[in-house]
């Protein structure tokens, strides 16, 4: 089957808090040049309810430490992950798309990165 066409993206459930086990294989496709397209990366385990506001003790401790919220660390975290994850952030009105936004330009230092959930 190899040879009826290419894969060039995959989607799965992964976030900052789920799925955590896929690390490697999320890099893997990066390595490959596949795209990765996290579902419910925002929501977390909200899943089709949405984000919530609580995000997490270790989420809100890093959102405090960059005066962010934690939807915005949740972000930044997916787009850390490499330049082939593509995250789909919902966006409900102008001021959560300039969050959204300023989410990109967030710094996360490597101990934020492993695993904050």
């Amino acid at each position: 089957m190899a040879g009826i066409a290419p894969v060039v993206c995959v989607q799965n459930n992964y976030g900052v808090d789920a799925y955590r086990e896929q690390d490697a294989f999320v890099r893997a496709c990066g390595e490959r040049g596949i795209a990765y397209v996290p579902f419910f990366a925002l929501a977390g385990t909200g899943r089709e309810a949405g984000a919530s506001a609580a995000q997490g003790e270790a989420v809100e401790a890093v959102a405090r430490a960059h005066g962010v919220t934690g939807h915005q660390v949740r972000l930044a975290w997916t787009l850390h992950q490499g330049p082939h994850v593509l995250a789909i952030p919902g966006t409900a009105d102008l001021t959560h798309l300039e969050q959204n936004i300023a989410a990109e330009a967030l710094t996360l230092i490597p101990e934020e990165l492993k695993n904050p959930a």
